[in-house]
């Protein structure tokens, strides 16, 4: 366990303050740029699927930012840790920042006299989030280019506000603004499928 801590400290320090700070700032001026006040629970959704899930593309798809270095990466898979292990360390850390945010968003959002299901928005968000974000990490980690990464999240983004509901279907992301639900069980089981296989195909790049 100690070793693991030591990874996840060694993350806090070095590689994610920036994301942290850039996900507080979107979070943080997003009052000025939409309504998050007296919402209904349709447009709250709209708020918490197009605007907050984007903290998944930040936290998530730069996983494996710090083995872009030749050196780094070289280090890490010869020390005793398995670089798989490294990054599920990572990530499941950088997953923990994400559902924190995500749940001090809520609880302003309904202390802002939003109506909305709580939890079932909480989850449904979350869901969103980790497609967003394993799916960026995903090509990430098989092309080796975090810019490909980056794009692949965001082409899929604009791609279902450019009318996905049509063409995406079971992975729409933005369901809950429309009254549905069962997309986000769909995007959770693809999110666990692509990050995986993007830890995958980048463990076999050492």
């Amino acid at each position: 366990m100690e070793r693991y801590w030591q990874i996840e400290k060694t993350n806090l320090k070095y590689h994610a303050p920036l994301h942290i700070f850039v996900c507080a700032v979107i979070l943080g001026i997003s009052p000025f740029l939409m309504g998050v006040e007296n919402l209904s629970a349709i447009d709250t959704a709209k708020v918490l699927e197009r605007y907050a899930a984007l903290i998944g593309i930040i936290m998530l798809v730069p996983g494996f930012l710090p083995e872009q270095d030749q050196e780094i990466r070289e280090l890490v898979y010869a020390k005793y840790t398995k670089g798989q292990t490294v990054y599920f360390v990572r990530l499941l850390g950088n997953i923990l920042i994400m559902s924190v945010f995500l749940g001090i968003y809520i609880w302003v959002l309904k202390n802002n006299n939003c109506e909305f299901p709580v939890v079932k928005y909480y989850f449904g968000s979350f869901a969103e989030m980790l497609f967003l974000g394993g799916l960026g990490l995903f090509f990430y980690g098989l092309s080796d280019n975090l810019v490909i990464g980056y794009m692949a999240s965001i082409v899929y983004y604009i791609a279902a506000v450019g009318g996905g509901d049509k063409y995406l279907k079971m992975f729409y992301p933005f369901s809950m603004s429309m009254g549905r639900y069962g997309e986000k069980g769909v995007l959770f089981a693809a999110a666990v499928i692509l990050t995986g296989a993007g830890v995958y195909f980048r463990c076999r790049r050492k």
